[in-house]
């Protein structure tokens, strides 16, 4: 009940809401961005589509448009399922349970595992930096996502509603001298992201990232055997090599 009032009074107060004078960071949009950061901050689990397309580069510049989806199941503070399709005819598994990450490809029917620190957040960096697997959608679940996303553009606007994959959303949109960040966020029920488009101003050919989430489910039960990774007939375990320390960190998987 008391979620409830703070959410309609989050929504009352958004259309005579102000800008900051003098400040490139908008208020409205830093209120929007505040407030699902609690709403996911909150959950105890979840579960939701991702969708991705992104263009990459070929010989003389030339762009091929790569696409991605996965199903993506979280259950804090230390668990996780991720099933990942991409276009390439790449089919995977993440899966950790607290202890150990588990990564499988469902094509050549082998699989790593590793030990994992404790955490959904922790691992997914650990094992971002040391081996460099993306991880789908993640960056909206840092709890320092708007911090960060201050600290790294030069300007966050508040743009007014549109309808998006159905849905009235909230557009935001940050960018600098190298990137433009558009942001949908529903402004129906809960204030979680529906689409992000990333845009590479610097980068040959101009790419973009496109991400957009689906068929979200708030604080589901699952079964804990579902992240414990158990190896189908004939799986091969491997071996993995760490990758040199990674400087980038919260990317969003493909």
């Amino acid at each position: 009940m008391k979620q409830s009032i703070v959410l309609m009074l989050f929504l009352l107060l958004l259309p005579f809401a102000g800008r900051a004078q003098n400040s490139p960071y908008d208020t409205v949009a830093i209120r929007i961005l505040d407030h699902m950061g609690t709403i996911i901050g909150d959950l105890n689990a979840v579960a939701f589509d991702y969708r991705s397309a992104w263009d990459q580069p070929g010989e003389e510049f030339q762009m091929t448009q790569m696409s991605g989806r996965n199903r993506v199941y979280l259950q804090g503070p230390d668990k996780f399922f991720i099933e990942n399709w991409r276009n390439d005819d790449k089919h995977r598994g993440f899966w950790y349970n607290g202890s150990k990450f588990v990564y499988y490809s469902y094509v050549e029917n082998n699989y790593v595992e590793v030990p994992a620190p404790y955490g959904i957040l922790a691992t997914i960096d650990t094992i971002h930096k040391m081996y460099g697997v993306d991880f789908p959608g993640s960056d909206f679940f840092y709890p320092t996502f708007t911090d960060d996303l201050i600290d790294r553009t030069d300007r966050i606007m508040y743009l007014g509603k549109q309808v998006v994959e159905g849905t009235e959303c909230y557009h935001i949109m940050a960018y600098n001298d190298k990137v433009t960040i558009q942001m949908w966020i529903s402004a129906v029920r809960l204030t979680l992201p529906v689409k992000f488009v990333i845009y590479y101003k610097k980068k040959p050919g101009n790419p973009q990232y496109v991400g957009v989430y689906s068929n979200w489910m708030i604080n589901p039960v699952f079964p804990v055997a579902m992240f414990d990774f158990v190896p189908p007939p004939g799986a091969r375990k491997i071996d993995i090599l760490p990758l040199m320390p990674a400087k980038k960190q919260h990317t969003s998987s493909r």
